[in-house]
């Protein structure tokens, strides 16, 4: 995460405020029974066609686990091909964060021109790269998972979401 300065409730809320809205969507990250992380899809924009994904692992114990690999194909699969929204995703990664950076390009994620220089950088995944490399990772999630791999999805229907999530949530 970028930002290191002292967060207090107030500023807490008006964050909240900003992103409590039908281009923001994060989720709790529930692994073997245990809220260990967040993922996050933000500023989802219909006219540019994608969003900036996110994810944090907070647990130290699941840092190393499959956790993030299964929450980011879930996120991935849900807005490439489930409610086939985006063609793009955007993600930033830190220009220090070599295993931030290794994990996002096994997905397929390539830095954007212009940005080798940047502390706070932006890559992007084309549905066609996450295609060719996420294919790859979906067929070993689908095999940890004992031959598993439906993605399930479950929600609330509100005006606060795209109307095709509440779609997806409808059917």
């Amino acid at each position: 995460m970028d930002y290191r300065e002292y967060i207090t409730p107030q500023m807490q809320q008006k964050w909240f405020e900003s992103v409590n809205n039908k281009f923001n969507y994060y989720f709790i990250i529930e692994f073997e029974g245990k809220q260990v992380g967040l993922i996050n899809a933000k500023n989802f924009s219909y006219e540019n066609g994608f969003g900036e994904g996110g994810i944090f692992i907070w647990d130290n114990d699941y840092i190393n686990s499959f956790a993030a690999v299964f929450s980011t194909l879930c996120l991935l699969n849900f807005v490439f091909f489930k409610v086939k929204l985006c063609k793009l995703s955007h993600a930033r990664i830190l220009n220090d964060n070599d295993r931030a950076i290794h994990y996002n390009q096994l997905t397929g994620y390539k830095l954007v021109a212009g940005q080798e220089g940047i502390y706070n950088q932006l890559y992007e995944l084309s549905i066609e790269d996450y295609i060719k490399n996420g294919s790859k990772l979906n067929k070993a999630a689908e095999q940890l998972n004992n031959g598993d791999g439906e993605l399930i999805c479950t929600g609330t229907i509100s005006e606060n979401n795209l109307d095709e999530i509440n779609n997806v949530l409808k059917n």
